[in-house]
């Protein structure tokens, strides 16, 4: 049964900048005069060069899906809200092993006790929000030291991106891409696409085309053997037997750059 919602892989332009970062942020706050003064100050912060940011404002925080969630590399969220409480919000983007920058927002600075279980980044105090907004605002900005590859595709009509880190694997049926992802933000997800054209793309980003029908992360592969692959996840998919001997070299030729960068 799938749970996910369906679309269409996009293929970047020869002139599209592909070096534009693109950056999520979420505001949540069920004080929609306060959630507004908010979103005016993030809104009017200077960006770095290459990046645009998409603002997103929550007044209602019960409605947030754990796949809304995984969408946000940033939020500021309130801690005392009513219906579901920003420390609430925040250990569910731990518990999906989310890196997301978590901001809190208060009017109470005692709650600053309860975010070391959470990692929280920082906590802005409402009174001083344009005082110190945005100094958090830009440390939070220098956390992405590079720009982080992505798969790109549509699901009705809206654009949506994955980093290449975030994907276990894709699996190709009946012309229907199925995305497997490290977290479960995205499982279920499927486009329409070739699984030749994605070889195309994420094999210089090292990913492994085990068989036809299958398209590996290599950064979570745990053991190549010769008629199956084993997962960090613990998932088995079958391997190419006819193929094993290629798919090795390339394996253990991935493996030797990766060590020669950690040195």
């Amino acid at each position: 049964m799938l749970y996910g919602k369906e679309g269409q892989l996009l293929r970047r332009s020869k002139g599209e900048d592909a070096n534009m970062k693109k950056i999520n942020i979420l505001l949540c706050d069920d004080d929609k005069d306060f959630l507004r003064r908010l979103a005016d100050t993030v809104t009017k912060q200077p960006l770095p060069k290459g990046t645009s940011a998409n603002v997103t404002m929550s007044s209602h925080p019960a409605t947030l899906t754990d796949w809304q969630l995984s969408e946000y590399q940033i939020m500021f969220l309130d801690i005392d809200m009513e219906e579901r409480s920003g420390m609430d919000i925040a250990r569910r983007v731990r518990e999906l092993h989310l890196d997301t920058i978590l901001i809190f927002v208060t009017n109470y600075p005692q709650f600053s006790l309860e975010g070391y279980e959470v990692r929280a980044f920082r906590y802005l105090l409402k009174q001083e929000l344009e005082q110190k907004l945005p100094l958090y605002y830009r440390d939070a900005l220098a956390e992405f030291p590079r720009e982080e590859k992505s798969l790109q595709f549509s699901i009705n009509a809206e654009p949506y991106s994955v980093p290449y880190d975030n994907v276990l694997y894709l699996e190709s049926r009946h012309r229907v891409i199925y995305l497997h992802t490290v977290n479960l933000g995205r499982a279920g997800d499927h486009f329409y696409g070739r699984m030749e054209d994605l070889t195309e793309e994420l094999e210089p980003e090292g990913f492994l085309r085990i068989q036809k029908s299958y398209l590996v992360n290599m950064a979570h592969i745990k053991k190549l053997n010769f008629d199956h692959v084993l997962l960090s996840n613990g998932e088995e998919l079958p391997v190419s037997q006819k193929r094993y001997a290629q798919l090795k070299i390339q394996y253990l030729g991935w493996k030797n750059k990766q060590w020669g960068k950690s040195l």
